[in-house]
């Protein structure tokens, strides 16, 4: 059984499950994203993950865990303050 997606887990798209919306242009699902805490609950099947372009709520079901091994550079860099 997977666990599941929690905060500070790094996130990317499932490109199968994907559903696409206007956020997307602002670089929503792009690369790496990391799950954050939500400024107030969500439904369990919803995470609020922060992309390189910025937040957006996520359905856990278009997401991915990213491979540990894969390291994203920029959003450490940028979210190490």
């Amino acid at each position: 059984m997977e666990r599941a997606i929690q905060v500070g887990d790094r996130v990317v798209k499932n490109p199968k499950t994907w559903q696409p919306n206007d956020f997307d242009a602002w670089g929503r699902g792009q690369g790496i994203g990391i799950v954050v805490e939500p400024p107030f609950p969500l439904d369990p099947s919803e995470v609020d993950v922060r992309w390189s372009g910025g937040r957006c709520f996520e359905a856990v079901a278009g997401l991915l865990s990213a491979q540990p091994d894969r390291p994203n550079l920029d959003i450490a860099r940028n979210y190490s303050a």
